[in-house]
């Protein structure tokens, strides 16, 4: 059900950026084209990233970096053409000679609720600050638009601790739940925290999704021609 996390990847190689003051998520890595091959680990420091909107000629490399992760349940899959129109969700990370190194989106429910999603950081990568510019600049991009509260779901709650995310109840963010986790397959033991910066959603904030459930025989009523 996972749509952000900054985790540890399973064995194989992919593509991680700027920060803000609300975060979130993780990578595995496929083959990318020699330009996009981030720098060494050795190579990278905090100030040798920066983080920048993303651009349609990232897709590619944004969604071999999720697509790396959905496998296993990670990161819910998200298709090419999907990352193409929603391009200015994200936010990518890269090192000063323009090498792609990881990638978050932050999707907006409206005033009351945005949420940190895939969020990705090429394994080799990993430790060396990436995540935690990426988170940066989510928050400061809620922020930039009012947004009350930012929230994310996580194996890995300690790394959002370190920018304030604090734990929430599943059922306080009802936007989340109703637009992923009732097609989840592990909707019924879900194993990621639920955290959240900022002031939960109240009842009222929250939006009126209503459900569809297959009509029953005994609801149908007969015509009278």
């Amino acid at each position: 059900m996972s749509s952000s996390l900054v985790l540890e990847p399973p064995p194989a190689p992919l593509p991680s950026a700027h920060v803000s003051s609300f975060p979130s998520t993780s990578t595995n890595a496929a083959a990318l084209p020699t330009s996009r091959i981030a720098p060494t680990p050795s190579q990278l420091t905090k100030s040798s990233m920066h983080t920048r909107p993303a651009q349609l000629q990232d897709a590619h490399a944004i969604h071999q970096l999720i697509d790396s992760f959905s496998y296993d349940g990670t990161l819910l899959r998200r298709s090419y053409t999907e990352i193409c129109q929603n391009i200015r969700t994200f936010t990518v990370v890269e090192s000063d000679a323009h090498q792609f190194i990881g990638c978050a989106a932050l999707h907006v429910y409206g005033p009351h609720l945005a949420e940190v999603r895939s969020i990705v950081v090429r394994p080799d990568i990993k430790g060396h600050g990436a995540g935690g510019l990426l988170v940066q600049a989510i928050l400061d991009q809620a922020e930039a638009c009012g947004i009350r509260c930012v929230c994310l779901f996580t194996r890995i709650p300690s790394f959002f601790e370190h920018f304030n995310f604090h734990l929430a109840e599943h059922r306080a963010l009802r936007d989340k739940i109703l637009k992923d986790c009732i097609r989840c397959a592990r909707r019924n033991a879900c194993d990621e925290t639920a955290m959240a910066i900022g002031e939960l959603p109240s009842p009222e904030d929250m939006s009126s999704i209503h459900l569809l459930r297959p009509q029953q025989h005994a609801d149908l009523v007969q015509l009278q021609l």
